[in-house]
């Protein structure tokens, strides 16, 4: 599986984009950032991640296809969270910069990342457990037979004797 260098992408994104971010797994653990809020090795505040969580039951409620990111208004920046299944892209953005020129081009940026991230774990070789059963199973099989003839052997010695 190839490693995939999310500080070097987080990098790419604050010189191209002009705004710090940050790459989080599917349960909240930054891997990788450029936002002092949101280090490295931190946890993204539980609300936010049942928000995120809870975005098919709003999808289905607000009778949408899809919500792929929100966006919270702090006092001076404004912090744009995208999420696909698994990854969190949090964006920390100046009060000025126009979230809907901004908003597409980081969601088609985030499936981007998250389709090279599901393509690599793909490559994984399927491990077949029914053969290891099966192996278990026979083996199981031929001590069941070897203790049946052992009590019996015992029997035999104990009534000879």
């Amino acid at each position: 599986m190839i490693q995939i260098n999310y500080e070097g992408i987080i990098s790419q994104l604050k010189s191209e984009l002009k705004a710090e971010c940050a790459i989080a797994n599917k349960y909240g653990i930054i891997i990788a950032s450029k936002i002092k809020e949101f280090a490295k090795g931190k946890v993204i505040p539980q609300k936010i991640i049942s928000l995120i969580s809870s975005s098919k039951e709003i999808t289905d409620e607000l009778n949408l296809n899809q919500i792929n990111s929100f966006a919270l208004e702090a006092q001076d920046y404004n912090y744009l969270f995208s999420f696909s299944k698994e990854l969190i892209l949090i964006s920390k953005l100046d009060l000025s910069v126009n979230l809907a020129k901004f908003m597409p081009n980081i969601s088609a940026f985030l499936k981007k990342l998250s389709e090279t991230s599901e393509e690599d774990v793909k490559k994984f070789s399927v491990f077949d457990f029914s053969k290891e059963i099966n192996k278990i199973e026979e083996s199981f099989k031929e001590e069941k037979v070897t203790k049946k003839y052992s009590i019996i052997k015992d029997l035999v010695n104990y009534i000879s004797d």
